[in-house]
């Protein structure tokens, strides 16, 4: 029972989420043979705020 846990940083639509869950989904069919009804998806939305990189915030950065 595979399990993939996604961060993204906020502001996807749902429409966006719907077809990455659905892709990540078929990877794991394609590269382990599961079946999609076993591949749990987990995706975490992060405030801009409270993600950094290169010592900045993402909204920092823009």
């Amino acid at each position: 029972m595979p399990l993939a846990q996604l961060y993204l940083a906020e502001g996807r639509t749902p429409e966006q989420k719907k077809v990455l869950i659905e892709k990540v989904t078929q990877a794991f069919v394609d590269a382990l043979g599961s079946k999609p009804e076993t591949v749990s998806i987990i995706v975490q939305d992060i405030p801009k705020n409270a993600w950094g990189t290169g010592g900045k915030t993402l909204a920092e950065r823009g």
